[in-house]
């Protein structure tokens, strides 16, 4: 071997022990961010769920045939299914139905959503823990107390009774 060659080798050893180097170095940022990437879509795609579940909700209720606990049931069901947790034993703490009459929508009432009229506002509001739906670094920017919630406003839709009978118009 000549003395060029090995002084290429020896520059070619130390340029490999500089890349591993900066590999350690920059490895757990990379890995870092990757995870909050991570964590954020799973919040973005939870929120989504609880949107989708509090629209639901609020379009069952609107019909005026589930009571406010058969809304909340259709409502934890659905998360359920969307791979959320089962808040079915809990569900009179994670959605609350809410009734207002039109055409102010105010003031919001807790109520049954078969109390609703024609037109009555019905809010149905989903929230559940952070904790429950983190994965690893959430609990670094939520508190233990942190809830995601999503809420759909809806009008009822609840059929009116019509009379049977009419008096023909005087000629």
């Amino acid at each position: 071997m000549t003395f060029k060659n090995l002084l290429a080798k020896s520059r070619r050893e130390r340029r490999s022990g500089a890349a591993l180097v900066e590999l350690a170095l920059v490895l757990p940022l990379i890995m870092l961010l990757l995870v909050g990437t991570l964590e954020v879509g799973r919040l973005v795609e939870v929120q989504q769920v609880l949107s989708n579940g509090a629209r639901e909700g609020a379009r069952q209720s609107s019909l005026g045939t589930l009571s406010s606990d058969q809304v909340s049931l259709v409502v934890c069901q659905y998360l359920a299914e969307a791979g959320l947790p089962d808040y079915t034993s809990t569900r009179s703490t994670v959605v609350t139905v809410e009734v207002a009459p039109a055409p102010s929508y105010s003031p919001w009432m807790t109520a049954d959503a078969t109390s609703a009229s024609k037109l009555d506002g019905l809010r149905v509001t989903v929230s559940i823990p952070a904790n429950d739906i983190k994965w690893s670094l959430l609990s670094l920017i939520t508190t233990p107390t942190t809830q995601i919630t999503a809420q759909a406003v809806w009008s009822s839709e609840k059929n009116q009774s019509y009379p049977t009978y009419t008096e023909p118009p005087v000629e």
